[in-house]
């Protein structure tokens, strides 16, 4: 019966391999991958997380200085800043555990490179009133009684915010994430490595020593029996036991110089121990060990340069391992207020930094101005002060209130009103659009609006201002209707513009998203393929 063969596997693209035996390599998933990515300081990124996290009514904008006249352009409120800068290990601030941080929502920073979402997170969850996307209330609702540690965990494992964070990172980004890892990783097992030869070399030597402890007591015992054994005895005459303690002399070893040395010895000479091949066998020690030679070797000195000792070998990689572990990088921290405080809200604290107190005509830190702001940024100048004279870059964003959303809600009120009036000429003349002072423009907007983002929800929930429902519902004559309705048409055109305004910043965002997001890399590869196909890259290379 001949021998069954092999059965043939289905091919699997999971499994495949190269010519030589091993897996392919694959490009991870940004969509599945289970780490961070850093994340640029650019607030429209930032703008666009904080739109795919739900929350409406606050967006981020650069602030290009701390000084006051910095800060004038900037929208009002300002809930927050986000702080990037260079971190160091030995940043981290002592702070007062004996102070109630309770009504403070604060997560510790777990995974690398997460800071940007971690700062983000210790902000929108601060901001009384915001308006939130389920997910991120859900996620509030269940890190309520979770101390800071255990929210960093949390958001580790929050895959709804971890895609949106690593949405932005291209495929390098997330190769060098996972080179980074890899890297402490090694790093550990080195230093799990090190301590454990380190322990096992003192066991060693603490073995030694007691064994030459044990060995020398040993020794001594012998040697006191061994007097005791030679007492005199009657028989014994004086000449034998003279010889007896010659016997046990040591001999010493003695080494003759030239006749023509002239004594004089260098302190840098070493002694070396000849070779084999040069030694006489006449010459070798007697059987106790000692040499007795007084001939003079001539040694050779290797051109090598002397092995370091083990000591200098391992402070320069305890150097080594330094250096790395105060490798700097670039971090992100916030500073907002909560209650009458202002807060530091760094991930790699353990606790959320109480940086002064505020108020309008009180004793605080802001000099009874009421300005949180003047809390702030002085700790925020002490720490650029910091990194004076070195070529550091800093970056500051304040989170504040989005213009868009109040204009929009301005705006559908406004449509509101519109159809109100409507309604009221309806009653009293049904043909009245054709009357002069009545025509609407094609512009103007007095239903849905998908240019707008104006929706029949957001018509239906809107309140009617209350000064424009009183005066419908008390005016009954024809021409005053006619003209507050012209009125209030005409005020749309400005609310327009500013919607218009603010909702091109948020397209914007949307476009520097969209072009981060792509992923250019098989576009240029084809083109430098096509470029090398038709022979022309070469030249391009070499002009």
């Amino acid at each position: 019966m001949p021998p069954k063969r092999g059965i043939k596997r289905k091919a699997n693209g999971a499994a495949a391999t190269t010519a030589n035996g091993d897996k392919t390599l694959t490009l991870p998933d940004r969509q599945t991958w289970p780490g961070w990515v850093e994340m640029e300081s650019e607030p429209a990124f930032f703008n666009v997380m904080l739109q795919e996290m739900g929350t409406r009514g606050v967006k981020v904008q650069e602030v290009y200085g701390t000084e006051p006249e910095d800060l004038i352009p900037l929208p009002r409120p300002i809930h927050a800043l986000i702080f990037l800068f260079r971190y160091k290990t030995d940043d981290r601030d002592e702070v007062d555990t004996t102070i109630n941080t309770d009504h403070v929502w604060f997560a510790n920073q777990i995974p690398d490179f997460a800071c940007a979402s971690v700062a983000l997170l210790n902000i929108v969850n601060n901001i009384p009133g915001l308006e939130m996307g389920k997910e991120l209330r859900d996620f509030k609702e269940f890190t309520k009684d979770v101390d800071p540690l255990g929210r960093g965990d949390a958001i580790d494992n929050f895959e709804f915010i971890r895609r949106i964070h690593n949405s932005f990172a291209r495929k390098t980004d997330l190769l060098q994430a996972d080179m980074h890892a890899k890297g402490k990783f090694d790093k550990y097992k080195k230093s799990v490595a090190v301590a454990k030869a380190r322990e096992t070399k003192r066991a060693k030597q603490a073995a030694k020593t007691q064994l030459k402890v044990k060995a020398g007591t040993a020794g001594g015992n012998t040697a006191r029996s061994a007097v005791r054994s030679r007492k005199a005895t009657p028989g014994d005459s004086d000449d034998d036991l003279s010889a007896s303690a010659s016997s046990r002399r040591p001999r010493r070893a003695t080494t003759t110089l030239p006749e023509d040395s002239d004594n004089n010895f260098s302190l840098t000479a070493k002694r070396k121990r000849s070779s084999k091949a040069t030694e006489d066998k006449d010459d070798v020690a007697d059987t106790n060990g000692v040499d007795d030679t007084d001939e003079k070797v001539q040694l050779r000195r290797s051109g090598r340069a002397r092995r370091p000792p083990k000591e200098a070998i391992a402070a320069a990689a305890a150097a080594r391992e330094s250096d790395y572990e105060a490798e700097e990088g670039y971090h992100f921290i916030a500073y907002m207020p909560i209650g009458d405080h202002v807060w530091k809200l760094d991930g790699l604290d353990g606790q959320p930094h109480d940086i002064g107190s505020f108020g309008l005509g009180g004793n605080g830190a802001d000099g009874g101005s009421g300005d949180w702001m003047h809390v702030a940024t002085p700790a925020i100048q002490q720490r650029m002060a910091d990194f004076a004279g070195e070529s550091v870059a800093f970056n500051l964003m304040a989170v504040v209130r989005d213009s868009a959303v109040k204009e929009h809600k301005e705006l559908v009120q406004n449509v509101k009103a519109i159809q109100a009036y409507g309604k009221k000429l309806d009653e009293v003349m049904e043909d009245w659009r054709g009357m002069e002072g009545a025509e609407t423009k094609k512009d103007v907007v007095f239903s849905i609006s998908p240019e707008f983002g104006i929706t029949q929800p957001d018509i239906d929930q809107a309140e009617l201002p209350s000064e424009v429902a009183d005066t419908v519902a008390a005016q009954d004559d024809f021409m005053e209707l006619i003209k507050l309705r012209a009125k209030v048409v005409a005020h749309q055109t400005f609310l327009r513009a500013n919607l218009r305004d603010a909702s091109w910043q948020t397209r914007d965002d949307q476009e520097k998203a969209r072009h981060r997001r792509h992923d250019y890399t098989s576009f240029v590869t084809g083109w430098l393929g096509a470029l090398a196909e038709n022979e022309v890259l070469a030249d391009l290379l070499e002009s």
